[in-house]
């Protein structure tokens, strides 16, 4: 009962913080950021205190712990499911909010949008609570799946989800610039601190769940094109393609359109593979994905929203934003890093349909996935060519000069 209290206050306290933002009040809106914050980390609190104390009148522990479960296990139990992976991201949502507030890392514009975000957060946690009482009560616990009982499961999602999370904050910039100063550069440099951090965050996941799938699944190898893989690989894409598009764009100012783009689409993917994972659609093609709950209708609401929300941000302030030529010359080092980028566009929409092929054809009639050799034949070609103008423009300066050999 006290965590559903709780996460009633994030929501009450995101909320206030925009009623704040929007009457100006600098310090309402901080309060009410830090104790959204701190209600958040309350609510995780309760859930790690049912879990430790084997607590098996809420349906959630009762799932994914057991009293026999090894204590590093019982602390996993907390991300071992859907409901509590969503609360997670709460909390690093909530806590990364409450950061930016309390730095004035945002205008009132960013702190109105972020809010949202957290409040919209909440709205999924309620939908799927870890805190529902059990129907039925277990003396002893169900335990956690023995695929899951290993020492990575400790890591793997908290990084993902870390990665998740912060895809937020180049959303958040993207859309305060085009709404409050279109024309101004300055969003450039904080949005690439924190897309480089979330891009890290996604990749150092992504490798140590390819570790743990070799590990435990016994694949024959790192990567097996699961959908759920993908569903992470995609977003960690488009965080690549912004980063290098902020890096044009500090010299391009014509870019800054294409900088929007991809940090809308980036935040909007990582909402569409939670979809994914987490409505059943992958059930029967993925062993990393949920079974199916009426969650996922609310998430692809969330996803359609804050896709649709973005774009039409970027439509309206099209004409606002700098006008120019993206790239100086074609022997520069913008031309290429944007025909790079380009090339990485095509192996992200193919992975893109790979992976939503179940999804796609399941409107269409039976669901059906695609084979592993789809990615390999699709995928291959181009990432040989994007390899070879990785290599050809390191030597080239911006301007269309070859610079100095790295040698």
């Amino acid at each position: 009962m006290i965590g559903t209290v709780l996460l009633g206050f994030v929501l009450l306290f995101a909320l206030s913080a925009v009623f704040f933002d929007a009457k100006g009040s600098d310090r309402g809106s901080r309060i009410s950021a830090i104790l959204a914050g701190l209600a958040a980390v309350g609510a995780s609190a309760v859930l790690f205190a049912i879990i430790l104390s084997n607590d098996f009148s809420y349906s959630y522990v009762a799932s994914y712990s057991s009293i026999d479960l090894p204590l590093i296990y019982k602390i996993s139990a907390f991300w071992a499911g859907q409901q509590g992976s969503f609360l997670l991201w709460l909390l690093i949502h909530a806590l990364v909010g409450t950061y930016m507030v309390c730095t004035n890392r945002l205008t009132a514009t960013g702190r109105i949008i972020y809010h949202l975000l957290t409040a919209m957060l909440v709205i999924l946690v309620f939908i799927k609570s870890p805190f529902t009482p059990a129907e039925h009560i277990m003396p002893d616990g169900y335990g956690m799946n023995p695929l899951l009982q290993d020492p990575w499961m400790a890591v793997h999602p908290p990084i993902i989800f870390i990665g998740y999370a912060l895809l937020a904050v180049p959303f958040v910039y993207s859309l305060e610039s085009m709404m409050r100063s279109p024309a101004d550069g300055n969003f450039l440099a904080p949005m690439r601190r924190w897309t480089l951090i979330a891009w890290s965050f996604l990749g150092a996941g992504i490798f140590i769940g390819g570790y743990w799938a070799y590990k435990v699944l016994g694949w024959g190898g790192y990567w097996g094109w699961d959908p759920v893989e993908n569903s992470s690989l995609v977003p960690w894409l488009l965080s690549c393609i912004l980063l290098h598009l902020i890096a044009v764009a500090r010299t391009r100012r014509g870019a800054f359109y294409l900088v929007h783009l991809a940090a809308v689409f980036s935040y909007a993917f990582v909402l569409y593979g939670t979809f994914l994972t987490r409505s059943g659609i992958l059930g029967d093609f993925s062993v990393h994905s949920f079974a199916g709950s009426d969650i996922g209708f609310y998430i692809a609401l969330a996803n359609g929203i804050i896709l649709l929300f973005g774009l039409i941000v970027l439509v309206r302030q099209m004409d606002r934003l700098p006008q120019g030529a993206v790239y100086s010359e074609h022997r520069s080092r913008s031309f290429l890093i944007l025909l790079g980028m380009l090339l990485l566009v095509f192996i992200t929409v193919l992975v893109f349909f790979g992976m939503s092929m179940p999804l796609i054809s399941g409107l269409m009639g039976e669901s059906a996935a695609v084979d592993t050799s789809y990615y390999v034949r699709t995928t291959l070609p181009i990432a040989i060519v994007l390899a070879l103008l990785m290599g050809l423009g390191s030597l080239m300066s911006w301007t269309g000069t070859m610079g100095k050999r790295p040698y």
